[in-house]
């Protein structure tokens, strides 16, 4: 998010606002309204923390808001399970059958320990993470195994 001004405005986000208030935007280089029909806008934001600033009342009156919550430990364990558990029962040995659980758990353990520990800041707003890592590991795990057997 952008930074707060002194009297809370955020620029782009005031021009977000000007596009769904007005339906239209100002082209500063003809000297013109613009107006912008037939357009969906959806947005998605985190919650405010890591150098993230909330999100501007004015503009979120004019969305539905909905609220994800964070998957718990036991819902990835299942998605990603799923996942390996299903890739590897194409042709491997019940040994490598085996490890999958091993994989996730451990996975999800340091995900949620790497999570918790580096939280974002200000200095260091690069601290997200999210399901796309664990996903990349899991996927870094599936390239490992050989081709062929």
């Amino acid at each position: 998010m952008p930074k707060v001004e002194f009297y809370g405005a955020q620029p782009p986000i005031e021009l977000l606002r000007l596009l769904v208030d007005r339906k239209g935007v100002f082209d500063r280089d003809e000297w013109e309204w613009k107006e912008v029909t037939g357009c969906t806008l959806i947005a998605c934001a985190a919650p405010p923390e890591g150098g993230r600033a909330v999100i501007s009342p004015r503009l979120s009156t004019h969305f539905n808001v909905l609220c994800m919550p964070t998957a718990n430990a036991s819902v990835l364990d299942k998605i990603f399970k799923s996942i390996l558990e299903g890739f590897l029962k194409t042709g491997f040995a019940e040994p490598i059958q085996a490890t999958a659980g091993a994989c996730i758990n451990s996975t999800i353990e340091i995900y949620n320990r790497i999570a918790e520990e580096l939280r974002p800041t200000p200095a260091k707003f690069h601290y997200i993470f999210n399901l796309r890592d664990i996903s990349k590991v899991v996927q870094g795990i599936l390239m490992s195994f050989p081709v062929s057997i």
